[in-house]
């Protein structure tokens, strides 16, 4: 059995009815793949990190690593998520405007998510007493790392990529000491050859966005963008 695992935010989810993203293109030029997405909307770093590595461990049960490839395209560093054990007693709070995320079978409790764009009192109180810009991409980097290190030592293939540039701004990595060394012990190699698919899409792909001011791309340029970065670049690797 072939298993392709993808990971990412709303650029990677695979439940809208309107447009069809990378996944889900990726997954049809693959026909001979199971498909395990767990892309999911305004989640961060953590979570995707998190939900790959499970679902990975998962199918290590049903197949060896080599049948499995892994795609992950990593989102805004400035997204926060936290995990409570009771699931019910936290969520059923009025002003939280996200589901809670379960993702291990028979968890009791559930993962929130916080968003620095969102008016309720638990992401005011994280964004205005926790957070800090250089403190995210921090956090960033050792989830990329955690999933690197992961993939690795499992001898399994993947491709990493991200959804806009400022995942990963370069220009932000030499100035502070306490990134550096996460910053270098990152595997550039496995990253397509693109500063996100967002950029990507506005400047080789030919088509508008399908919501002027919006960066989500529409599903065509989803597609160029399977053909003509991410099937290229896997062929090269070998990885499928």
């Amino acid at each position: 059995m072939k298993i392709l695992i993808t990971g990412g935010c709303s650029f990677s989810e695979c439940k809208s009815p309107w447009i069809k993203t990378w996944p889900l293109h990726l997954a049809a030029e693959l026909p001979d793949y199971q498909h395990i997405s767990t892309g999911l909307s305004s989640q961060g770093n953590g979570l995707i990190s998190r939900q790959v590595i499970y679902q990975v461990t998962e199918s290590l049960k049903q197949t060896t690593a080599d049948n499995i490839l892994v795609g992950i395209m990593w989102s805004g560093p400035d997204r926060h998520d936290f995990f409570v054990d009771q699931y019910s007693t936290f969520f059923n709070s009025k002003e939280w405007n996200s589901k809670p995320v379960r993702f291990v079978k028979d968890s009791g409790g559930a993962w929130g998510i916080c968003n620095y764009q969102w008016n309720n009192q638990i992401s005011n109180a994280y964004y205005k007493q926790f957070h800090t810009y250089f403190g995210s991409l921090i956090y960033t980097l050792e989830h990329i790392l955690r999933t690197q290190w992961f993939l690795k030592s499992q001898g399994v293939k993947y491709f990493m990529t991200t959804y806009t540039g400022e995942v990963l701004p370069d220009n932000a990595v030499p100035i502070h000491y306490d990134m550096q060394h996460l910053y270098n012990l990152i595997d550039h190699s496995v990253f397509l050859p693109v500063i996100g698919e967002y950029e990507w899409c506005r400047d080789y792909s030919g088509l508008d966005f399908p919501v002027p001011g919006d960066n989500h791309p529409s599903t065509e340029q989803h597609k160029l963008f399977v053909e003509q970065v991410i099937i290229p670049y896997c062929k090269e690797r070998n990885l499928i």
